[in-house]
């Protein structure tokens, strides 16, 4: 597999359960195929020259070299960017991680089509689901509804554990409505899949990624983000309702 033994990065470093359980050391790859005016890491939207390549081996070796720090069940995530943008690459590392002992977790936004080998292969996976909403999804951020769906029910069905993050942001996804249709569709998931490692997460907006657009000499566009208490008690009554299990980290 010399033909994808490389991947591309533009941060890492050590942390503990936000991207996956117990202490983790965390590579933040280049690349993504959405276009989120909200995101945290626009740095990591494109593959620029400031992205570090690294080969899966010295990957594989760093990661064996900290095993002693992998405390509570840690080990390796890939985040992003969108980490199955370089999926070639990301299944060769996964397989050889796996073969070396340590365990594996990837953030994604699971709205590439052919990526199952990587949403079977990893240990832990972390997806984002911005809306149920499908016209409103693709015009703000560029995603398939119907891929994203197909994709986490593919990975649901593995009964590995799978975590679900809902960013919540006004005007976007929020409110009464947003909240029953994302509720309905995590209990379709659930008895479709038949999983019981089923997990969600509410995360409320920020505004992380608004000095990196302003520095990098872009226009950050989201106006009034920011969402209330009770936006996010009326979606977490509702996750709560369906028997779902609602959990931070």
């Amino acid at each position: 597999m010399k033909k994808y033994s490389e991947i591309h990065i533009f941060q890492k470093g050590f942390n503990y359960s936000q991207d996956g359980p117990g202490n983790r050391l965390v590579y933040h790859l280049s690349g993504c195929n959405l276009k989120c005016p909200w995101c945290s890491n626009p740095e990591g939207m494109e593959i620029t020259e400031n992205a570090i390549p690294l080969t899966v081996e010295n990957i594989v070796k760093e990661a064996v070299s900290c095993k002693m720090m992998f405390i509570d069940g840690g080990g390796v995530t890939l985040t992003g960017g969108e980490v199955t943008c370089q999926k070639d690459s990301i299944i060769n590392l996964l397989h050889q991680l796996k073969e070396n002992g340590v365990h594996t977790c990837i953030e994604t936004n699971a709205s590439l089509k052919n990526c199952e080998e990587i949403f079977k292969a990893v240990d832990y996976m972390i997806a984002d689901f911005k809306s149920p909403d499908s016209e409103k999804l693709k015009a703000v951020t560029g995603a398939d509804l119907e891929i994203i769906k197909e994709n986490l029910l593919l990975r649901a069905k593995t009964k590995k554990p799978l975590l679900i993050r809902i960013p919540i942001i006004n005007g976007f996804n929020n409110g009464k409505e947003n909240a029953v249709s994302f509720s309905e569709f995590f209990e379709e998931l659930k008895a479709k899949s038949g999983s019981e490692n089923l997990y969600f997460e509410i995360l409320t907006y920020h505004e992380y990624g608004r000095e990196k657009y302003e520095k990098a000499g872009k226009e950050y566009t989201v106006k009034n983000g920011f969402v209330t208490a009770e936006d996010v008690k009326i979606l977490s009554q509702e996750i709560k309702n369906k028997n779902l299990k609602l959990i931070h980290t």
